[in-house]
């Protein structure tokens, strides 16, 4: 079993031993999933993180009481036909929430770091586009998706004036 049942909801950044991955996103225009394994030693609590597309802003929550197991995999399901959720899958809405062309999945921790991406049909994102890391900010009641380094020029512009 994947799932257990908390008393109080764990928000955690991926402990050490977890690995997550996502392995995949499967789109046919009408029916969407995505697919996180963790491929560590540890669980991790996902309380606080969230699935994004990049192209269309959608951010995808996962339950408070949500922990995935190593070795195991969850698919978040979205588009006509969606299951509702179950041990081994993860309702988000009945509406296309992907691209149907191409779109990039980011996976983010209960901080907003991203912790991996996945752009379909290519597939895992290495090298120079790796570097170009994408943070989850809370904008009022939406969440908007922002490059880490806009996001850190713009702090590093900010103005702090003291009273006198």
């Amino acid at each position: 079993m994947r799932q257990k049942q908390l008393s109080q909801p764990t928000r955690a950044s991926e402990l050490a031993g977890a690995q997550l991955e996502i392995n995949g996103i499967q789109n046919d225009s009408l029916s969407e999933s995505a697919i996180i394994v963790n491929r560590g030693t540890m669980a991790q609590p996902m309380c606080g993180w969230a699935l994004a597309t990049l192209r269309g802003g959608q951010v995808y929550t996962f339950p408070d009481d949500f922990i995935l197991l190593p070795g195991l995999k969850v698919v978040i399901h979205s588009g006509q036909g969606a299951p509702e959720s179950s041990p081994r899958d993860l309702f988000w809405t009945h509406e296309q929430r992907w691209n149907n062309q191409s779109d990039t999945a980011i996976l983010f921790d209960v901080h907003g770091l991203e912790i991996d991406r996945w752009v379909y049909p290519h597939g895992r994102i290495s090298g120079s586009a790796a570097k170009h890391r994408k943070r989850l900010v809370r904008d009022g009641d939406t969440w908007r998706v922002v490059s880490e380094q806009k996001l850190e020029t713009q702090r590093s512009r900010q103005i702090v004036r003291f009273p006198r």
